[in-house]
Parts: structure tokens; C-alpha cells; sequence
């Protein structure tokens, strides 16, 4: 965060993300184990933060969680690491052993071999149609609970399968952190991938009348049979129906189907 002004963009980023993890520390986790890569991830995640959140972007991306080898390993949203070494153009980082870990889950960082599904499906997609550059330039991506919970047996266990009481306490939390981050990224788009993220931040836009218009984005986890077969012709379809394609190219796009839909400005999975 050196050389930040404290009005920066990316230093009111940083500043929410620091009151989301002093809350999520407070909620009785049972048995759970929670990873926090933006404690243990820091300096990673502040490079990327830094990098590629210094200005308000048109389009916000919104994951849902921390993966087990993406961001819970390098502390960057959908952070398989290929991706963010040689996409995000981030350098090798010390991720420190967080003080909980299951062993069955070690955080090996910027040494882990195994890659992330979900991250290099979502970044594999973009890399092959923009730069970087052209990417971020009006694009941010961040997530909806940026840490990761594991069971007694080292399983992941993601938001919407968390007891109800810790569910709960962190959706509650979540919701007011994305508050947040959009107002001060003050996207006129947000993309929400899975079901899970759409139906939270667009229970919290879709109502009202002025703000960001909210659009799903199919979840890219291995588990789920159209990600496995026909995950990147539907989300390029569901980005040119969020008008995301067009937003970034500008000028220079050229459509793919002259009968695109217009807009509505709450779309439904």
C-alpha cells in the first residue's frame, strides 16, 4: 500500500476488505477451519488490489469464494497461479502459512503445482480475447467472501453449504462489504458468477432504480455438467447479452449475432 493516497480507489478497496475480515474473525466457526489469504496473502493480494484497482471500472466481476488452489494459495480472485503469474503479469510473492490450516490443506503459495479448475477456466477465457490491459482497463474482478472454510476432513465446504446460524453471519457481512466495493468502484455492470453470488448481490441492486444492472455468469466449477461441455459458448453469450464484449472493445467490436438482445436490466439463470 506504499505511495497510496488514502482517497485512492484501491486504498478504499483495501480499507473495506480490512473491516469484512475483522468481522468474519468474530462468527463461531465449529469445526470449521477458515483460511483468510488477504491476511496471510497480503502482500499478493495488495499488488493486485494496487495494480488493478486503482480507478473505478465500468463492469465488476464478482466470484464467490476463495478456492482451495486459487485464491486461498496466491490471494487473487480466481487465482490459479499460471494466470497470475503470466496474465495478471504478478511477481513471485511470500504467501505465509496461515495460523489454522487443515493438513490435508497446506498453503504452499507461489510454489503450489496443483492449478485451480475454476481460475484457469475464467481466466483462460478472457486471456484469450484481451490483453491484459484491455481487460482491466474496464473491468475489476473481487469476490463475494474472499476466504475459504474447510470441514474436519479437509473438504471445502462453499458459502451456501455453511451451518445456517454461520451462513447466516456471513452473508450478512458479504453483502455489506459488495455494497461497498460498489460504491466506490461505481461499476454500471456487475457480473455475478454462479447461482449462488447472482441471486445475493442482485437481491441487493435488482430492486433498485438507479445503480449497477446485475447479470449471471455460469459458474466455470468442473462440477457442474454444462461447465464441463458448453461452459465458454454460454458465457460468451451471456456477455454479449450483458453488453460486457462491447463495452470493452468500444468501437472496435464487432457483433458476432446482428439479433443481440437488448439489455433488461435484471436477468434471471
Amino acid at each position: 500500500m506504499i505511495g497510496l493516497e488514502d482517497s485512492s480507489v484501491a486504498h478504499q478497496i483495501l480499507a473495506s476488505e480490512a473491516q469484512l475480515c475483522a468481522a468474519l474473525e468474530r462468527p463461531d466457526k465449529g469445526d470449521l477451519t477458515m483460511y483468510n489469504p488477504l491476511i496471510y496473502a497480503v502482500d499478493s493480494h495488495c499488488s493486485y488490489v494496487c495494480k488493478y484497482g486503482n480507478a473505478e471500472k465500468p463492469i465488476l466481476f464478482v466470484g464467490m469464494s476463495a478456492t482451495p488452489f486459487g485464491m486461498a494459495q496466491t490471494g487473487v480472485p480466481f487465482g490459479n497461479l499460471k494466470h497470475v503469474r503470466d496474465y495478471l503479469n504478478l511477481s513471485h510473492f511470500d504467501v505465509q502459512e496461515p495460523k489454522d490450516s487443515h493438513p490435508k490443506l497446506p498453503v504452499t503459495g507461489w510454489e503450489t503445482l496443483r492449478p485451480d479448475p475454476e481460475g484457469s477456466k475464467f481466466w483462460r477465457f478472457f486471456e484469450s480475447r484481451y490483453s491484459v490491459k484491455e481487460f482491466t482497463r474496464k473491468c475489476y474482478v473481487t469476490t463475494y467472501c474472499p476466504m475459504l472454510y474447510v470441514d474436519k476432513n479437509g473438504k471445502e465446504v462453499p458459502p451456501p453449504c455453511l451451518p445456517h446460524g454461520l451462513r447466516n453471519k456471513i452473508i450478512s457481512v458479504c453483502d455489506m462489504h459488495i455494497i461497498d466495493i460498489v460504491d466506490i468502484v461505481r461499476p454500471s455492470i456487475i457480473v455475478t458468477v454462479g447461482g449462488f453470488t447472482h441471486q445475493q448481490v442482485g437481491k441487493l441492486f435488482c430492486s433498485r432504480e438507479v445503480g449497477p444492472v446485475v447479470f449471471p455468469l455460469l459458474h466455470p466449477a468442473p462440477t457442474n455438467p454444462i461447465s464441463l461441455k458448453r461452459w465458454t459458448n454460454v458465457v460468451n453469450e451471456q456477455l454479449v447479452f450483458a453488453g460486457v464484449p462491447q463495452m470493452i472493445a468500444g468501437t472496435d467490436y464487432v457483433p458476432e449475432n446482428k439479433n443481440e438482445k437488448k439489455k433488461k436490466r435484471c436477468s434471471k439463470d
